[in-house]
This record gives structure tokens, sequence and C-alpha cells, in this order.
């Protein structure tokens, strides 16, 4: 095969990567929208993360329950994404039933563009079921789309 081919054959291939490229966003974003139902809990997250193909993250943050306030620590690891960011969001915390089914490991998947200041929506899932949305504000330069996964510990 020549590089000529080669040329033709991936410029016949772009447009359709792209429209792949654009579902999975478009797929990603509507799943990271919460439900219209009143949430279990409330919480705030200030989190710092750094990203080249592979991602790292470390933060606190805030739940309120049933008129109780505890604060948390949140690290993770992830795929997807490239640059640093910090991150301050709020969300709402679904089938949440008992304070201590909040802490735990938690998987999911968030989307975002950082370009000095930018916007993250993140939807994560723990092994108890609690669901934890978040839409947040970052400062850096940064992009993600991708999967991660966070442990959450109560703070003594």
């Amino acid at each position: 095969m020549t590089i000529q081919s080669l040329r033709r054959i991936r410029t016949a291939l772009q447009p359709a990567l792209l429209g792949v490229a654009g579902l999975f966003i478009a797929a990603c974003a509507s799943t990271l929208t919460a439900p219209s139902t009143p949430p279990s809990a409330t919480v705030r997250v200030q989190e710092i993360s750094a990203a080249y193909y592979g991602s790292a993250a470390a933060g606190s943050g805030t739940i309120h329950f049933h008129g109780q306030r505890r604060h948390f620590t949140i690290t993770g690891v992830g795929a997807g994404g490239m640059g640093a960011v910090k991150m301050t969001a709020t969300g709402s915390v679904y089938n949440l039933n008992n304070l201590q089914d909040f802490a735990g490991t938690y998987r999911g998947v968030s989307s975002g563009l950082t370009l000095i200041q930018g916007k993250l929506h993140a939807k994560l899932q723990n092994g108890n079921g609690v669901v934890m949305y978040l839409a947040g504000e970052t400062e850096g330069l940064a992009s993600s789309v991708g999967a991660q996964a966070f442990q959450v510990s109560f703070s003594k």
C-alpha cells in the first residue's frame, strides 16, 4: 500500500471518526444530567487533578444529609484527558438512605474543557448504589472525557 492510498483512506474515514466521537461526547453529556427528583443529599467538592492520558486527583468536600454535615476526602485515578485543573463543584446525591453508605469507591464518567476557566460535569456511583452528579467550575488548562475511580472517606 502506498502513502497516497493511506492518505485517501484516512481522508475517507475522518468524517466517520469525527461523527463517532461526537456521538460519544453527546452520550456522555446526556448521562451526566441529574434526575429532576429531589436528591437525598447535597455535596460541595474542591479538587486538584492532573492528567496525561491517565489522571490523578485529590481533594475534599462536605456532604449535607438530613441536617447532618460531614467532611470527606476524595482521591482518584482515571483514564482520558490531558492537563491540570483546580475544580470546585456542587452536586446532588441520590439513593442515599444511610450516611455511612456515602463512603466508598465511586466509578463514573466526566467531561470538561478548561482553557483558563471552564466547566465540568460528572456522574459517579459507588458499590452501595449511591449516585453523585457533580457540576462545577474549573481553572487551568485541560480537556477530559473519560472514566474515573474515586475513593471517598469521611474525615476525622
